[in-house]
């Protein structure tokens, strides 16, 4: 018996060596190579691993492979160090910290297609609010634009007197106007957006004339004031200005002076005199979320801008002229 199981035994080993079949123990196996000895972790059926992230099955401990299958040692991949032994070092709290930020700066740079898309759903998510949130430039005034078209609608709507005051809107590459103008040409409600920085500080210019409006309708145009002031301000702020400015008026008062923050962080200014209200709103330019991203860009290069030659190419529409 004994003898037959080495005639088997012997009869394997040949068939071994015939086919080149060889037998491995899965490990790590060093080589010689032209930059020194490198090791490789090799399993039983000969094959290895390259060019991936590579755990060790006995110890857990993380590597990368180089694309001949070699640990690579003492460089930064993905992120992460790998020490002399070519072991994976986990981030520390602050390196996970540090680079979000850096994440958050690169998605916070410009991007003129992210930014047209973005102002778009800001117009169309407008339909549904009061108050514009945004703190940029274009997309307070796409969310503006909707809502101040609703509240002029609204205001059409409901008004008996259609003849005595003409909505008016003209809109060029500088400004997007609303004004509401009585038949002997007085303006007493006028809202401007100012599109570009280049031509005015501020995003918005809004005036108001209490008691210049036609008697028959004009509590309906004091509300459409103080709906436009909410939607400049933010909800809190705006009711908060237009209660102040009422009750300083109801005591005789005739000369204002205010500054403030809008809801959302933009800055404003209000001055009034004699029946008329003045408000003006600059943006803050700054996107909450991106707040850190800004404080990890601030030894980065600042992007040049570009002048550009703006043209004034302008329409106007009328609104409810006659009904």
């Amino acid at each position: 018996m004994k003898k037959k199981a080495v005639g088997i035994a012997a009869a394997a080993a040949l068939m071994s060596l015939s086919t080149g079949m060889t037998a491995f123990a899965a490990g790590w196996v060093t080589d010689s190579t032209p930059y020194g000895d490198k090791q490789k972790y090799v399993y039983d059926d000969g094959t290895w691993s390259s060019g991936n992230w590579f755990t060790d099955p006995d110890t857990q401990l993380v590597y990368y492979l180089d694309p001949d299958g070699y640990k690579m040692t003492e460089t930064t991949v993905e992120g992460f160090w790998l020490d002399a032994n070519g072991v994976r070092q986990e981030k520390t709290e602050e390196q996970i910290e540090r680079e979000n930020r850096a994440k958050a700066a690169k998605a916070a740079k410009p991007n003129p297609g992210k930014k047209v898309a973005a102002d778009k759903v800001a117009a169309i998510e407008a339909k549904e609010k009061n108050a514009a949130s945004s703190t940029t430039r274009s997309g307070y005034i796409a969310e503006l634009k909707t809502i101040i078209n609703n509240i002029s609608r609204d205001l059409n709507s409901a008004r008996t007197d259609k003849t005595s005051v003409q909505l008016l809107t003209t809109e060029n590459n500088l400004e997007v106007a609303r004004y509401f103008r009585t038949t002997s040409g007085v303006d007493f409600y006028h809202f401007s957006m100012w599109t570009s920085k280049k031509d005015k500080d501020q995003t918005v210019d809004f005036m108001y004339l209490y008691d210049a409006a036609p008697e028959t309708d004009r509590e309906l145009y004091n509300t459409a004031y103080e709906k436009t002031v909410v939607a400049a301000l933010g909800e809190t702020e705006g009711k908060k200005l237009t209660d102040y400015v009422q009750s300083q008026r109801e005591q005789g008062v005739t000369s204002l002076d205010s500054t403030g923050t809008t809801d959302t962080g933009n800055s404003y200014t209000m001055k009034y005199r004699n029946n008329r209200i003045d408000i003006s709103v600059v943006c803050s330019e700054v996107v909450p979320q991106a707040e850190d991203a800004a404080a990890a860009e601030t030894n980065t290069e600042n992007a040049e801008e570009t002048a550009q030659t703006e043209t004034v190419t302008s329409s106007t529409v009328v609104a409810g002229a006659a009904n």
